[in-house]
């Protein structure tokens, strides 16, 4: 069992272990199927960071958009904690079928046995569902056929094995694109970093796995979904009381493929974030590199930040692993 964190009785969290330097790191599928040649060179990535690697069972099965049956994928996630040989774990890649393994998971067993779990996009699901059920941090951070496989900038894979190897607060998380996010509206704000890709955060509404935002920073993005789309989910959020006690907004973007003539009849993104979110008056910034982005900064799922919205600067105010 990991350390854990005393904040209060209520917040105090379920710490993994650091993941040693040169430390083994369990690759499993929870979402959608890999790629064989993509995935493998997202594996050599990995290696070349100087981590052992072993790949789940199950990681190349299919079943349709799914890759694998539900209970094969929850279990593959099952063995990856419990081995004692495997320090981490990371997922191959996004896609769609996470929340299914939701009714399958060992929350006892998985609680009993923390450690780091990084992934994003899908993979919102199974984290926010880590830190309700478990009180387990984990990492919105990058997957190895989404973005190892793709040479993610050296800045990004720094901040990630600080935040993952170091049982010490990260800091400021310091990238060079961070100067290009645009401030909303100003301030400071503190609080646990709670949120994810949007579609899935909402997914969770009205389940077991509600996600809870009270006193958080909260951040979120997504990928392939319209202005319009990313407004009713806003708005559900808002009408459900998920924005009344955040302290602040991290916005990360939301790229999506559509003609100059759909792009037209929207409203533009940031300025439906401005009629939505602005008038809350909280510390917010936009575009602030996380998730579906060429080189995502990674982000400590439930651990607690501070964003300074006018520098447009996010620092990580405690460990978010222990030491071994």
């Amino acid at each position: 069992m990991g350390a854990l964190q005393t904040r209060d009785n209520e917040t105090r969290l379920n710490l993994p272990r650091a993941l040693p330097r040169g430390g083994t790191i369990g690759v499993v599928s929870p979402a959608s199927p890999v790629n064989r040649e993509v995935f493998e060179r997202g594996l050599a990535a990995v290696r070349q960071q100087g981590f052992q690697v072993v790949v789940g069972d199950r990681v190349f099965d299919r079943y349709g958009h799914l890759a694998g049956k539900d209970e094969a994928r929850a279990d593959d996630l099952h063995e990856m904690f419990v081995r004692d040989d495997i320090d981490a774990v990371l997922c191959a890649r996004g896609g769609s079928g996470s929340i299914r393994l939701l009714r399958y998971l060992n929350w006892d067993l998985l609680a009993a046995h923390p450690k780091p779990f990084l992934g994003y996009s899908d993979i919102t699901s199974v984290e926010l569902a880590l830190l309700k059920m478990c009180r387990m941090p984990t990492f919105f951070a990058p997957m190895v056929s989404s973005d190892f496989a793709y040479d993610p900038w050296p800045s990004c894979l720094e901040l990630l094995w600080k935040l993952v190897c170091d049982p010490a607060p990260a800091g400021e998380l310091i990238d060079p694109r961070v100067v290009d996010a645009i401030t909303l509206v100003g301030g400071v704000a503190e609080g646990p970093c709670v949120g994810g890709t949007l579609s899935l955060v909402v997914a969770t509404l009205g389940t077991p796995f509600e996600v809870e935002t009270d006193g958080s920073i909260f951040f979120f993005e997504d990928v392939h979904e319209s202005p319009a789309r990313m407004e009713r989910y806003l708005m559900q959020l808002l009408l459900a009381g998920k924005f009344d006690h955040v302290t602040g907004f991290l916005i990360g973007n939301a790229p999506y493929e559509a003609t100059e003539e759909e792009r037209a009849r929207y409203l533009p993104l940031d300025q439906v974030y401005r009629d939505i979110l602005e008038p809350l008056g909280k510390p917010m910034v936009y575009a602030w590199p996380h998730g579906h982005d060429p080189s995502p900064v990674p982000l400590p799922v439930g651990c607690r930040v501070r964003l300074d919205a006018d520098h447009r600067s996010v620092t990580v105010l405690e460990p978010a692993v222990c030491p071994r």
